[in-house]
């Protein structure tokens, strides 16, 4: 069985199909193809909530940096819709980040869930599907005792 770390950093060709099962809508971020070969950056379509008092339905463009994952934990980025438009108390405002400096991205607040990440099990596709799954679920429901605007 190939180790934790042994398939370096970024994900796979195969964990991105695996994630494409659940997201259909995932693609790779061609400029941040790795030169092991994974893919350092995705992009994911999600569907949230507009704000904890909105339940209205928002397609969130995601960008997800993978670039040091599994190591560390990922950081997500919403491009769409633009900072004037979202509501979500759980999403930043806009800035620009090392993943796309010439782009506005809104990073997404991900409060103490990173301690939770290191904690998981040393399994990348557990690791991968658990992160992906916690982005979503701060989409759909937002958490005003965590503010990031």
């Amino acid at each position: 069985m190939v180790g934790y770390l042994d398939l370096g950093a970024g994900i796979t060709p195969d964990e991105l199909r695996r994630v494409m099962i659940q997201y259909p809508s995932t693609a790779a971020v061609r400029q941040h193809k790795m030169g092991n070969g994974n893919l350092g950056v995705i992009q994911v379509s999600m569907v949230g909530v507009r704000s904890s008092c909105d339940n209205t339905e928002v397609r969130y463009q995601v960008l997800v940096d993978f670039r040091n994952f599994p190591s560390s934990t990922p950081k997500a980025f919403i491009r769409n819709p633009r900072s004037s438009e979202i509501m979500h108390c759980n999403i930043h405002r806009s800035d620009r980040y090392a993943i796309a400096p010439n782009i506005d991205l809104c990073a997404v607040c991900i409060g103490s869930y990173g301690r939770d990440f290191e904690r998981l099990p040393k399994d990348r596709v557990m690791r991968l599907g658990c992160y992906l799954n916690q982005i979503q679920y701060i989409l759909s429901n937002p958490n005003p005792k965590s503010k990031a605007r």
